[in-house]
């Protein structure tokens, strides 16, 4: 008896995707993980790309929300490793993946952001699941895309993949597009403005 392939991460690089859906180290299965599956099963995402920047308009019946994922960068040695492996090819396949992880040379998918605008709370909600399966279904099509969002094109034209300051001491590093709100103070929101001085809320007089 043989098992049926993956729905979503059938491809090695793909699989990377699934990961961050279904981490191997968590205790019990997210809930909503087989409802998000359906939803990118049945095209109910529609996926941009730019960068390491992705976004998923997810649609489920009348109501509609965005996800935001952004994706770390490739370290430089990961990014040299995978050069090398590739030569003159630009699809990455099955078999470099396997190569590259056997060798210690090979850091998986992670990411600096996962945000929607619905009303849940955490980074792993329908509408983010379900985008990571759609962007793993598109990854399976097309590996190099895996690539892209890990800016890999980066440490091709010279620039540093994992040395994020220069010299002086200051951060190279493309900050995210996305920030998460659970990432501000809200306390600290009109305690001072874009110069340090203090700020108070509109509709406030000094007495």
């Amino acid at each position: 008896m043989t098992n049926s392939p993956a729905e979503f991460g059938f491809s090695r690089w793909g699989a990377e995707i699934v990961r961050l859906a279904e981490p191997i180290a968590t205790r019990s299965p997210n809930p909503v993980a087989p409802r998000a599956r359906s939803v990118a099963r049945n095209g109910g995402v529609a996926l941009t790309v730019e960068g390491r920047s992705v976004s998923g308009l997810v649609q489920r019946g009348g109501q509609a929300s965005v996800a935001h994922l952004e994706f770390e960068p490739m370290s430089s040695a990961t990014a040299s490793a995978l050069r090398e492996l590739l030569g003159a090819s630009t699809e990455p396949t099955d078999d470099m993946h396997r190569k590259l992880v056997e060798a210690a040379s090979w850091s998986a998918a992670g990411l600096d952001v996962a945000d929607c605008s619905c009303r849940a709370r955490g980074d792993r909600c329908l509408h983010i699941l379900a985008t990571l399966y759609a962007l793993a279904a598109a990854i399976d099509r097309e590996p190099a895309l895996a690539l892209r969002l890990r800016d890999f094109e980066g440490p091709l034209d010279g620039a540093p993949g994992d040395d994020t300051s220069d010299p002086d001491g200051v951060s190279r590093r493309t900050p995210p597009r996305w920030s998460a709100l659970t990432a501000f103070d809200v306390r600290d929101y009109w305690q001072t403005g874009p110069h340090g001085e203090r700020q108070d809320p509109p509709g406030t007089d000094e007495i």
